[in-house]
This record gives C-alpha cells, sequence and structure tokens, in this order.
C-alpha cells in the first residue's frame, strides 16, 4: 500500500515536468510562471510547491534529466557500432530518441543562465564530462580511419548545436516520428563526419520505417 502513494506522486511529478518542459520551449523561462503551468494543469499553487519549491529548481530538474538522458546515451552507444563515427552517431540517436520518449518532446538547453550558482557548476561538470568521451568518440574515428580529420573541440560543439535546437523547430504532432527525426538528423551528422560520403540521404523524413 505504501508504494501507491509514491508512484502516484512520482507521475504528478513527470506530469508537472512535462508541461514545464513545453512551457520553457514555447515562451521561454523567464516569460514562464510556475503559476501559469499549475493553471494548464489544475494544479493549486500550494501543490505546485509541494512538487518544487521554485521554478528554477523545476528548471534545474529539466537539466538533471536531460544530463540523465545523456549518460544513458553514452551507455548505449558504447554497445553499438565498431569505430569512433558509429559510436558518436549512436550516441545522438540515442538522445534524441530517448528525449522524445521521456518529454514527448525535448528540452531545449538554452536557459542554463537562469541556474543560480551552484545548479550552473553542477551543470557544467557534467556536461563537460560528456563532452570529453564525445571528443574521444570524435579522436578514435579520426585514428581508425571512419571520420574526416577535423578539430574535434569544434565538431562537437557543432553536433551538440545542432541537436540541442532540435526542440525549437520540432513538434511530436508533426509529420514526423520522432524515430524518423533521429534517423533523419544523425544521418545528416554522419555525412559531415563520415570518411564515406557516396551513399544517399532519405530524401523524405516521413517515409523513413524505423525497426524496432
Amino acid at each position: 500500500m505504501g508504494s501507491k502513494p509514491s508512484l502516484r506522486r512520482a507521475l504528478k511529478r513527470e506530469v508537472l515536468l512535462k508541461a514545464a518542459v513545453a512551457a520553457f520551449n514555447r515562451q521561454g523561462y523567464h516569460q514562464t510562471s510556475l503559476e501559469e503551468i499549475g493553471e494548464q494543469l489544475g494544479i493549486t499553487k500550494a501543490a505546485l510547491y509541494y512538487y518544487f519549491p521554485s521554478k528554477a529548481a523545476l528548471l534545474a530538474t529539466c537539466f538533471d534529466q536531460a544530463m540523465d538522458v545523456s549518460r544513458r546515451s553514452l551507455a548505449q552507444s558504447r554497445l553499438v557500432g565498431s569505430n569512433g563515427r558509429e559510436h558518436i552517431i549512436g550516441f545522438f540517436r540515442f538522445y534524441l530518441e530517448n528525449m522524445a520518449a521521456q518529454h514527448e518532446g525535448f528540452f531545449l538547453l538554452t536557459e542554463d543562465h537562469a541556474l543560480d550558482a551552484a545548479q550552473r557548476a553542477r551543470l557544467i561538470k557534467q556536461r563537460d564530462a560528456i563532452e570529453r568521451q564525445l571528443r574521444k568518440f570524435v579522436t578514435d574515428g579520426i585514428k581508425d580511419g571512419s571520420i574526416v580529420r577535423c578539430d574535434r573541440k569544434l565538431a562537437v560543439f557543432l553536433l551538440l548545436g545542432a541537436v540541442n535546437w532540435v526542440p525549437k523547430w520540432y513538434s511530436p504532432k508533426g509529420r514526423w516520428t520522432s524515430g524518423q527525426l533521429a534517423y533523419a538528423v544523425t544521418e545528416m551528422l554522419d555525412r559531415m563526419l563520415s570518411t564515406e560520403t557516396e551513399r544517399p540521404l532519405a530524401p523524405d523524413v516521413s517515409r523513413i520505417r524505423i525497426v524496432a
């Protein structure tokens, strides 16, 4: 019996997070209030503060979940592929798929300046660790011949910038599924890195067939 209240609390908290992600992406962190999110869900102000003591705490949780998805995607990417390029492309494909599954959309990672000093320092530490591993994938790919010679730091920044901007324009209600999106985006990223460029790109994302 004791687990049911905990489960209900976790589900309500997740619903609140999804609503916050949608609102932050749509109109920005500073233009969104906790009360507004609560009104959309029919939750009182007191109930909101039961789950999150402040809007900053809610934002920090969004970032924490994004970092959790990044770490899981890294773990998955190490299990697929046989070279550096396949590992880094695998990471971004898993990342896009996992973010869509978790939030029925994506969290736009551009509001880190709104975090307090301690929250931002924790985020930067986590983000730097992930970026170091991605640069290692690029280095491995250059060594094994699967990635063209390039500045690995610049390559990773460009890849992250492209993927982290997806929430600005992608809608799960559109013609493309999250699986099609993940495949098509990473296919183009692959073209940027790959030493093999003769394979054609998908001409119509909505016709991509994703095999589970």
